[in-house]
């Protein structure tokens, strides 16, 4: 192809409505050297969407397979200074990313549109830096880092994006790409012939003596990236580019750094550290390492130049080992430290009298922060206490004064840890100065929801009856964890409340609304919760705030545990899930598709659902690895999928890992722990692995016993399944008196469905011990109270066993296990029950 042919092709942009895979283009965005960024539409998860499509000289086919295998890399960096990758995929010849649709403004722009105070740049910058520091820790090197590569969303998040120009690292971090000496000298050769052309119009402006109109820097920076990446020789805006990418031998994560530095030597002093008029001026001031001089009425602080000149160095090797090292030092303020010092100084007067100075203000700051226990007693004082007592006594439920105990236990911890972190918040901007206000709002305001989840789940305690006291301990453990509010990488990824104060005002009203339906669900007030559910998932919607919408939905999905059907439940799920996304709130996003996996996995027989969704929890959580709680969820959603598949050690082992997670976060002594201890007994149970499932239900037992009650729903099921390994170990005479316990507590709380659960067990017993005359009878029961569910199709098939001693009840003993294979046939999380009885009818029926 001629070099005419070539650049008509580039130049030809793709019509609105063309389609990129399953992407439908709206539009085209811009154009650069490397291709041509579109908008577009995915009609499968609805929504607009950015697509890069590369018009790269491959090089053939092994070129274009690098290029869609470094794209696919890219799509592995999940970090949220980093702009999301979606998807990757070829088109033609051409290699396409689909990544997030950014509304925002470039770094570019951002900066030109107002003045800005050294520390306000810096602290975009580091944050943008924080993007290329993941993206190296991935084995990826950017390789066109510049302020027009960065976007500032309308929320006020910095995103690094463009890795159009990315390559996966050949070695170490900080190692130069190696190449062979043909490759080398092309290079050279294709450099020589790039400078000269572009030596030969000395009138080409590249913007280097100062900060331009982001428009016209933008239109150069495209033509000289678009002249100086035709023949790969050189891949980068010459601007921001390091000494050895001028020298044609590639870049590495010290070029990065290098950009990254010249970028931010421009935004804070309005230059740049080289100056030339063309490409061939700019490279010999780069090449020789010839800095300007900072203006003279600068008020940037002198250690800042000082850290940037050792980003800047000539050599590679003379610059900071990473990116990370050279963030930790823009990040350290002598300043800072030295007022910090005169605050504990002593010695001459006038540090006396700074240290006297300073330790007022920090005196005043420190009342400032002292409010946070008058704000909990508001909300978990004397009163709330009293009200929650007192109706859980007058409730009828004979474990109250138990169940309060741990209640009450439970919500001193909460609370307790809620004033450090409220102090610990205040104290790190108005005492250490280590914390920008803008994070001490962040948190602030997420402690407010916290303190606001606390208050609806109390006010919900406080009108208690039978059914609210059995639930009470779990719903005090699933309150919202605190660790969220230490997260400021996470805080900030969710856009902002709306400006407008009347809207701003119904975000909060709703959000109340929204913890008390967490509450209702948590307390197993089902009615309640759906009256008030829909309604406000309605009134969010129209709001259009889609953090609201997705913590509202996610509070109906979570009704499907015990008041929604699972088919309703995933639909709330799937829309808390998009709405979370929407609006960059991960923890959401990573509930609800846990839940989903588990809903998909167990509840409704879809297992390749319940492996997507899990899967999508994993690779939010990727961005996030320091919440254990949110890890714990996806170990126990990935556990139910592998066991809906039959992948039972491998989903031991997950069950296991959630187990390590949540005593690491929780401690030993909780309820959740007590729920994972369980699966995992009922795991061992499945592998025939019955004296280990012994001891593992024994501690749950106990557990329960501690937390919940001797007589809690939570004690029998314990007992219901601790049970059947007694049975499997032929410890009839414990088994016995495990499975009466448990008739016993359900006939006291008056469940009679789970009194047909214990029955079902009791008939098992009789089986194994081949009383099948008290067996017939017990299992009779069973199939009366269970009805035409699972555990009534399980009943069913027992009882055909049971009948089939005798002859006479052949007839009915089939007719019973055929109803059973049918349940079981329209339900595919019961393979293995409908496996169990088809060999038992194909065994009984003959030939």
């Amino acid at each position: 192809m001629s070099p005419g042919s070539e650049s008509s092709v580039d130049e030809l942009a793709l019509a609105k409505g063309a389609s990129l895979g399953r992407y439908v283009v709206l539009g085209l965005l811009g154009r650069g050297g490397m291709g041509e960024v579109y908008a577009a539409y995915d009609p499968e998860l609805d929504r607009k969407i950015a697509v890069k499509l590369l018009r790269g000289r491959t090089g053939g086919a092994d070129g274009g397979t690098r290029l869609l295998r470094e794209a696919q890399a890219i799509a592995r960096l999940s970090h949220p200074n980093v702009v999301v990758v979606y998807d990757v995929g070829t088109f033609q010849e051409s290699v396409f990313i689909a990544m997030e649709f950014v509304e925002g403004n470039t770094l570019g722009y951002w900066l030109t549109a107002a003045a800005r105070g050294w520390r306000e740049v810096l602290e975009v910058y580091l944050a943008a830096g924080r993007g290329l520091a993941a993206a190296h820790a991935a084995g990826l090197v950017h390789r066109d880092f510049k302020p027009e590569n960065v976007m500032l969303t309308k929320g006020g998040q910095v995103r690094v994006m463009d890795f159009g120009l990315a390559r996966v690292q050949s070695g170490a971090a900080g190692e130069p790409a190696r190449e062979d000496p043909a490759e080398r000298a092309a290079r050279a050769v294709a450099l020589a012939t790039t400078l000269a052309d572009i030596s030969d119009d000395r009138t080409l402006k590249i913007g280097g003596g100062g900060r331009t109109d982001a428009k016209t820097n933008g239109g150069a920076g495209q033509y000289l990236g678009l002249k100086l990446t035709q023949t790969g020789a050189i891949l980068g805006t010459p601007a921001y580019m390091a000494p050895e990418q001028f020298a044609g031998v590639g870049g590495d994560a010290r070029s990065d750094q290098f950009a990254f530095c010249v970028a931010l030597y421009e935004g804070l002093y309005g230059r740049r550290p080289f100056a030339g008029d063309n490409a061939v001026a700019l490279m010999a001031n780069v090449v020789t390492g010839t800095i300007t001089d900072p203006p003279p009425e600068t008020r940037v602080p002198a250690w800042i130049r000082r850290v940037l000149l050792t980003g800047l160095a000539t050599k590679p090797a003379d610059r900071f080992p990473s990116m990370t090292e050279l963030l930790a030092a823009l990040g350290h303020d002598p300043a800072a430290r030295r007022r910090r010092l005169l605050a504990t100084a002593g010695g001459a007067l006038a540090i006396a009298a700074l240290a006297a100075g300073a330790v007022h203000l920090t005196s005043g700051a420190r009342a400032l922060c002292a409010g946070g226990p008058g704000r909990a007693e508001a909300v978990w004082g004397p009163p709330q206490r009293g009200a929650i007592e007192g109706a859980f006594k007058a409730s009828g439920n004979r474990r109250a004064g138990a169940v309060f105990a741990s209640v009450g236990g439970l919500f001193d911890q909460y609370v307790a840890r809620w004033i450090g972190m409220y102090k610990e918040t205040c104290e790190a901007t108005q005492v250490r100065g280590e914390q920008s206000t803008e994070v001490l709002d962040l948190r602030m305001s997420c402690l407010g929801e916290r303190l606001a989840n606390l208050r609806a789940l109390g006010d919900v305690l406080a009108t208690a009856d039978k059914s609210i006291v059995d639930n009470a301990v779990g719903a005090a453990s699933a309150l919202p964890t605190l660790d969220r509010c230490a997260d400021v990488a996470m805080l900030r990824a969710v856009i902002k409340p709306p400006d407008d104060p009347a809207k701003r005002a119904e975000v909060t009203k709703l959000g109340e609304q929204t913890a008390k339906l967490t509450a209702l669900s948590s307390a197993g007030r089902c009615n309640d919760a759906k009256t008030i559910g829909g309604p406000l998932l309605d009134r969010a919607r129209g709001l259009g705030y889609r953090p609201l919408e997705a913590e509202a939905a996610l509070g109906l999905g979570r009704l499907a545990d015990s008041c929604v059907e699972p088919a309703v439940a995933t639909e709330y799920l799937e829309e808390a899930v998009l709405s979370a996304e929407a609006s960059d709130d991960d923890e959401v996003a990573i509930r609800a598709s846990s839940f989903l996996s588990v809903l998909e996995s167990d509840r409704l027989g879809n297992p390749s659902l319940g492996r997507y969704w899990v899967r999508h929890a994993d690779a939010l959580l990727a961005r996030f690895p320091s919440h254990p709680l949110l890890a714990a969820d996806v170990a126990s959603a990935r556990s139910i999928w592998l066991g809906a598949e039959g992948h039972d050690e491998e989903a031991l082992s997950e069950e296991r890992r959630a187990l390590d997670l949540r005593e690491h976060a929780k401690g030993p002594t909780n309820i959740e722990t007590a729920d994972t201890l369980l699966n995992i007994m009922v795991r061992l149970h499945t592998l025939g692995r019955d004296a280990e499932a012994v001891s593992v239900g024994e501690r749950a037992r106990d557990l329960y016993a501690k937390l919940a009650g001797d007589d809690s729903g939570q004690m029998a099921l314990a007992m219901l399944d601790l049970s059947e390994s007694l049975i499997a170990l032929r410890r009839f005479d414990q088994a016995q008196a495990a499975v009466a316990r448990a008739i016993e507590i359900w006939k006291g709380n008056g469940v009679p469905f789970y009194v047909g659960y214990g029955l079902l067990d009791q008939g098992r017993l009789e089986v194994a011990e081949e009383r099948a005359k008290e067996a017939v009878a017990d299992l009779d029961r069973a199939v009366t109270m269970l009805g035409d569910t699972d555990a009534g199709a399980e009943a069913k098939f027992e009882l055909a066993r049971a009948l089939w001693s005798q002859p006479r009840d052949h007839r009915r003993a089939l007719a019973l296990a055929t109803a059973a294979e049918s349940a079981f046939g329209k339900a595919p999380s019961e393979a293995r029950n409908l496996k169990q009885v088809h060999s038992w009818l194909e065994s009984r029926r003959g030939p």
